[in-house]
């Protein structure tokens, strides 16, 4: 089936300082230009005073179009759960596609997702990613989640289901969620957890159709107690709500604190080599 071009979607995509101008260029063009199926709205939020260089970025892409981009500007950094909630209530459309602003959607991400959501019932559509550091195709991996409903439910319990940067969901779904995590860290983990609760459908496509910039500090991110702190507080509420039981809460949270006091070198090694696929 193919996509239907007049179905109207909104891209949503942060924006803050430590951006990298050059990354930020090509994530844009990727969506404006590039793409098989373009989309009717880009909500771009900008989370804090922005630098010259990515001012300079935007107000030359707001000037090509004027019409699809929608700026929108905080006054000082509030973090991702904030930024996307706020970008998320300014969406006009019903259909919501995530980008960052370091990846790249290859020409026909939006074609693709749009084929499953206008053939299907789903309320939340991902994809898989390849993942590279400075050139595509420099890693040869790949994150493939669980394509199917009730394996992404199950896979929930243990790990993040849905690659963000490539997700689709429908914008009503996800403010009856109450929206994303206000914390620092599992801002979309906890949305994707909410939502299920309310009754959405979930779907990912095995396809990796973002390439997705994982940079030398992806791991570094994932590592330390003070991750684990968020992480452990996703668990108990998984816990609370039966979603897990206390066995796989204790055990789930073991393992987990266990990987964040590992070295960042073994960590990666069990990041780059065990959760993911060579293609």
């Amino acid at each position: 089936m193919a996509a239907n071009s007049n179905l109207k979607f909104s891209v949503l995509m942060p924006v803050y300082i430590k951006e990298n101008p050059q990354y930020l260029c090509l994530a844009l063009h990727s969506i404006l230009v590039d793409q098989t199926v373009k989309p009717a709205e880009l909500v771009i939020v900008e989370d804090g005073p922005l630098n010259l260089e990515l001012d300079k970025i935007l107000n030359e892409y707001f000037k090509q179009f004027p019409q699809i981009i929608k700026l929108l500007k905080l006054d000082k950094n509030m973090g991702m759960g904030y930024a996307m909630n706020y970008g998320l209530n300014q969406c006009s459309n019903e259909w919501i596609f995530r980008m960052d602003s370091d990846d790249i959607a290859v020409s026909v991400r939006f074609e693709k997702q749009l084929e499953i959501i206008q053939s299907n019932k789903y309320d939340v559509v991902g994809s898989a990613t390849e993942e590279f550091n400075d050139k595509i195709g420099d890693l040869g991996q790949f994150r493939i989640m669980p394509k199917k409903h009730a394996d992404i439910i199950n896979f929930m319990k243990l790990r993040n289901p849905v690659n963000h940067m490539t997700v689709a969901f429908k914008r009503s779904k996800a403010i009856a969620a109450g929206g994303y995590w206000d914390k620092r860290y599992f801002e979309d983990y906890n949305l994707w957890y909410e939502m299920s609760k309310i009754g959405a459908e979930f779907y990912n496509i095995q396809e990796a159709l973002v390439k997705a910039r994982i940079g030398n500090n992806m791991v570094s991110r994932r590592s330390g107690y003070a991750y684990y702190k968020y992480e452990r507080e996703l668990m108990k509420k998984f816990l609370n709500d039966g979603f897990i039981n206390i066995f796989e809460y204790w055990i789930i949270s073991s393992v987990k604190f266990i990987l964040r006091i590992l070295p960042v070198n073994l960590l990666s090694f069990i990041y780059l080599k065990l959760l993911r696929k060579s293609g």
